[in-house]
C-alpha cells in the first residue's frame, strides 16, 4: 500500500484533519501498530477499536480513521471523521483497486476448498503474474478489504479473493467491494445452520457470487448436483465446466498409480500424483481452470502446483516426530468436509487412526450428522477412533472397544502420540473451536 492520507479522504468523500502524510500499512489492531501506521477504529461485537486509539497512537500511529461519535479532542495526529468505519474500510478498498488498475480479479466462495483452491490458484498464477490474494483467513467484510489493501500493488496484475459468508447477503457484500470479472462457487453443504436459518438460505446467499454487473464468467463443476440451477442462472455468462467423472472443459482424462492426466482448452498434460494427492482432485481441477482462464500456460499451471506445499491444518500432511504419517486438517469441519477426508485417507494401506472432534453450527441435526461421520469412518477402515466432544457414548455404540474418548486436549494428545508409529495414518479433524491445532503441533 502507497497512498497518500489526503487522497483516502477524498476517495471516501471526507475531509482530512490535520496534515497530509504517506501511508504505506494500515491496520485495525492496536497490538499490531507500527510507526506510521494508519489505524481504523472498527466498532465489533466483541470490542470497540475506539477504546485502543490512543493505544495505536503511543505505539506509532501516524493517523487515525474514526466514527462521528468518538471524541476527536483526544487524538494528537491526523484523523478522518466517518458515520461508519466498517463501511469506510470496504469502500477505501474498493476506491483503491480503482487507483492500481482493477485488474482482473476472480472471486472464489462455497463451503469446502475455498482456501485451497484460492492459495493453489495463486500459486499458479504467479507463476506468470503479479499477484494480489486473501491473506491468510481474510475472507469477511473486515478481512477482505484489508486483503485488498494490503497485498495490492500498483502493478498487480491478477487478483484471487476468497469470499467466505455467516449470514445472508455476505457475498453480495463482499463482491461489491472485489468487483470479480471470474468467480467460482466450489460447492455448498450444511455449515453455519445457525446464522443461515435454513439450507436454502445458504443456497441463495453463496449464488450472490454470480450477482455483480462485472462478472461475466464462471467456473462451475459439472458434477454438482446443482450444478443445472447454477448453470440456468448464469445462462448469459460465458460458463467453464471441471468434471473428473466426464468431459468437460477442464476435466481428469485418466489417471494411474502415478499419474493424472488433465485435459484442457490449452491442450493435455500429466501431473505427479505424489506432487498432489493432498489436494483433493476437484480442487486441483478448479485452481487449474481458475488460472488458465486468467491467462496461465500450462508450463506455469505444473509448476504453481509443484510449488504448493498445501494449507496448514487443512488436509496438510507430515510425518510425525515417531514417523507416523500426520494428516492435519484441524482449521475446521462441517459434515460435508468429514466426509470428504475420510474418502480421502481410504486409499491410505497404513492402519487408519481418527482424532475426531466435534462439528459446530449444525443446529437440530447436529447427533444425526456426528453419527454419520462415526458410521462412515467405521465404514472406510478407521481401525481407532479418538473422540473428543459431547457425543461420546455415540462414538462408543459405533466404534465399541476401538473408540476411545477425552475430556482433555494434551491427555488426547498424548495418547495419539503413544499409539502412532511408522504403520499409521492419523486423521485430525474438528471445527475451529475444538482448537485441534494444538494436537497437530503435538505430534511433530
Amino acid at each position: 500500500m502507497n497512498i497518500k492520507l489526503s487522497k483516502i479522504a477524498s476517495l471516501l468523500s471526507l475531509d482530512l484533519i490535520g496534515t497530509d502524510t504517506n501511508i504505506y500499512n494500515l491496520t485495525i489492531d492496536s497490538r499490531e501498530v507500527k510507526k506510521g501506521d494508519f489505524f481504523v477504529a472498527i466498532e465489533g461485537v466483541k470490542f470497540d477499536g475506539h477504546d485502543y486509539i490512543q493505544e495505536s497512537i503511543r505505539n506509532g500511529a501516524c493517523a487515525i480513521l474514526c466514527n462521528d461519535r468518538f471524541d476527536v479532542s483526544k487524538i494528537n495526529v491526523p484523523y478522518i471523521v466517518c458515520q461508519d468505519t466498517l463501511k469506510s474500510l470496504a469502500d477505501l478498498a474498493a476506491g483503491y483497486r480503482k487507483i492500481i488498475g482493477s485488474p482482473l480479479t476472480i472471486g472464489i466462495t462455497g463451503t469446502n476448498g475455498k482456501t485451497t483452491v484460492t492459495q493453489l490458484t495463486t500459486a499458479i498464477l504467479k507463476q506468470c503474474f503479479s499477484v494480489s490474494t486473501t491473506l491468510g483467513n481474510y475472507n469477511n467484510d473486515i478481512g477482505l478489504p484489508l486483503s485488498i489493501l494490503r497485498s495490492s500493488e500498483e502493478n498487480c496484475q491478477r487478483c484471487v479473493y476468497e469470499l467466505g459468508a455467516s449470514k445472508k447477503n455476505d457475498i453480495s457484500y463482499l463482491v461489491n467491494i472485489c468487483e470479480p470479472k471470474m468467480t467460482a462457487l466450489l460447492n455448498v453443504s450444511e455449515a453455519h445452520m445457525e446464522s443461515f436459518g435454513s439450507f436454502e438460505t445458504l443456497i441463495n446467499t453463496k449464488e450472490e457470487i454470480f450477482s455483480h454487473t462485472n462478472t461475466d464468467q464462471v467456473v462451475l463443476n459439472r458434477d454438482d448436483e446443482y450444478f443445472t440451477r447454477w448453470k440456468k442462472i448464469n445462462r448469459h455468462k460465458k460458463i467453464t465446466t471441471i468434471s473428473i467423472f466426464s468431459d468437460a472443459d477442464y476435466f481428469i482424462e485418466k489417471t494411474d498409480d502415478e499419474f493424472f492426466y488433465i485435459s484442457t482448452p490449452k491442450g493435455k498434460f500429466e501431473l505427479i500424483k505424489k506432487n498432489s494427492s493432498e489436494i483433493l482432485a476437484i480442487n486441483l481441477l478448479f485452481s487449474i481452470a481458475l488460472a488458465m482462464e486468467a491467462g496461465a500456460d500450462i508450463q506455469s499451471v505444473k509448476d504453481g502446483i509443484y510449488s504448493f506445499s498445501g494449507v496448514q491444518g487443512r488436509f496438510f500432511s507430515f510425518i510425525s516426530s515417531n514417523k507416523s504419517i500426520v494428516i492435519d486438517d484441524s482449521y475446521n469441519a462441517n459434515p460435508e468436509s468429514m466426509r470428504s477426508s475420510l474418502n480421502q485417507i481410504k486409499r491410505f494401506k497404513e492402519t487408519k487412526i481418527f482424532v475426531m472432534g466435534d462439528m459446530g453450527e449444525l443446529g437440530e441435526r447436529s447427533l444425526d450428522h456426528h453419527l454419520s461421520v462415526f458410521k462412515l469412518a467405521k465404514d472406510i477402515g478407521v481401525k481407532y477412533l479418538l473422540y473428543m466432544g459431547k457425543y461420546k457414548n455415540e462414538a462408543k455404540s459405533v466404534f465399541g472397544d476401538s473408540c476411545r474418548t477425552f475430556d482433555d486436549i494434551i491427555k488426547l494428545t498424548d495418547y495419539a502420540r503413544s499409539v502412532s508409529d511408522e504403520s499409521t495414518v492419523v486423521l485430525i479433524k474438528a471445527s475451529r473451536f475444538m482448537n485441534f491445532d494444538i494436537i497437530a503441533k503435538g505430534l511433530k
